[in-house]
């Protein structure tokens, strides 16, 4: 008896000791569904990442179909470092690193070129070749446009003939720039042309003489305002024809190039198989414009040359 109400003592207690302890309080539904576990905020940022990743790609490859960029990005000088004097910038750029080439290329040829006279006297190789182009611009560009005094002139032009032709044939390499295919360059190249056709006239009759000399003799008198203008336009009208010219022509090949190869894409956005069709035409259309811009490059170097000595001819003998 005394056992059994000592174990219903004991039961009453624990239960009572159960009822008055304070209930567990439990997380607020809102906080729990506030703040995510840790593989849901895993899933949902490698979702948003991939989104943005494969939005990015889309952006990319639309940027590289563009035309307009292909083709800037083979005409357009870009900066490669930033020097600052003043208010000016006066770092590298792709362009200059390319007329730095092709000035180290232009010493490298010549060097090799007079080793090939070092066996009697007779060119060989190389140097057969060049001497064969320097005797061409001696005798049939300088001499035949500028007269006797044309020997003083065939340094400057051989300058420019091979200053063009190397840019050129340098242009045509895999992710290589046409240094000549940047408008301050040809400018530079003109200008250039331009001193030494005044200096010409000066050295041989004078400042005021040479510029006199402009006005054709035996005009009348009130057709000379009209005439001073005239001659001045056409005086710089001659370097702006030869910058614009070398300009154009060195860009002109790679626009071409350039829009062969897109034919490829293009016509596969309206059928794959025309797409497919297209690849052996434009790679043998854009192989064969490549072979002519070889040719293009020496006949842009004759021209720049011809026409600078035509010049520098006239106003060493304006009468002719």
């Amino acid at each position: 008896m005394s056992s059994a109400l000592l174990l219903s003592l004991l039961l009453a207690a624990s239960r009572s000791a159960a009822a008055s302890a304070p209930p567990a309080t439990a997380p607020p539904a809102t906080e729990s569904s506030a703040k995510p576990s840790l593989g849901q905020a895993a899933r949902e940022a490698v979702e948003v990442g991939g989104h943005e990743a494969l939005t990015g790609l889309e952006h990319h490859a639309e940027e590289a179909d563009n035309p307009a960029a292909i083709v800037m990005e083979h005409i357009t000088d870009v900066p490669l470092g930033h020097v600052r004097v003043g208010g000016l910038d006066l770092g590298p750029t792709k362009h200059l690193v390319y007329i730095g080439v092709t000035v180290l290329v232009m010493l490298v040829v010549l060097r090799v070129a007079l080793r090939g006279y070092a066996r009697g006297g007779v060119p060989t190789g190389l140097a057969a070749f060049v001497e064969l182009l320097l005797v061409f611009i001696r005798d049939e560009i300088a001499e035949k446009n500028i007269g006797h005094e044309g020997r003083k002139y065939t340094p400057l032009l051989a300058s420019f003939f091979f200053f063009i032709l190397i840019a050129a044939l340098i242009g045509l390499l895999p992710k290589a720039s046409t240094a000549t295919g940047n408008l301050s360059v040809t400018l530079a190249l003109a200008t250039v042309s331009f001193i030494a056709t005044q200096w010409a006239g000066i050295r041989k009759f004078g400042f005021v003489h040479h510029y006199a000399g402009m006005i054709p003799p035996g005009l009348p008198w009130w057709l000379v305002p009209v005439m001073i203008p005239v001659e001045l336009l056409g005086m710089f009208a001659r370097p702006f024809a030869l910058t614009v010219r070398l300009f154009a022509n060195m860009i002109a090949g790679h626009m071409v190039i350039t829009t062969l190869l897109l034919l490829i894409p293009l016509m596969a956005k309206v059928s794959t198989a025309l797409g497919v069709v297209m690849i052996p035409v434009s790679l043998a259309l854009a192989l064969f414009i490549m072979f002519l811009e070889i040719l293009v490059a020496f006949l842009q170097a004759f021209i720049f040359t011809l026409l600078s000595s035509i010049f520098i001819g006239m106003a060493a003998h304006p009468a002719h």
